[in-house]
């Protein structure tokens, strides 16, 4: 009976630790969903930020005369102040210098200014 006896604090004792192991690893999930949580919510500022860039962006563009050439029409508007935070300071200076003058303006994007023969070669995406 002796055997029996000790076989059954081993399996207490293994209960005990399987049951710690278990505590441990739900509070280490608990500690990283909280983290994935913070992080969702700091990329959901992110864009909403690069949004109202690209929308700052494409009002620069309609106020310089020049067609919006971005790709990103089906992009919603959303507001930097709606998530609480500022829109950080715009800065609306281009490496372009302006034409001469009697020069009609200039029309540009930044993908016609970085084209190469090699892109030339690339069938464009329909």
């Amino acid at each position: 009976m002796g055997a029996y006896h000790h076989s059954q604090e081993t399996m207490a004792t293994v209960l005990a630790k399987f049951q710690e192991t278990q505590r441990m690893q739900e509070e280490q999930y608990m500690g990283i969903r909280e983290e994935l949580k913070t992080i969702s919510s700091t990329l959901g500022t992110i864009v909403g930020v690069l949004k109202e860039l690209l929308n700052t962006r494409r009002d620069t563009v309609a106020l310089q005369g020049a067609p919006d050439t971005s790709m990103d029409d089906d992009l919603p508007t959303t507001s930097a102040s709606a998530s609480g935070q500022d829109a950080p300071p715009q800065d609306h200076h281009t490496s372009t210098p302006p034409p001469a003058e009697g020069e009609p303006p200039r029309k540009w994007s930044l993908r016609s200014r970085n084209k190469t023969e090699h892109d030339a070669k690339i069938p464009a995406k329909n």
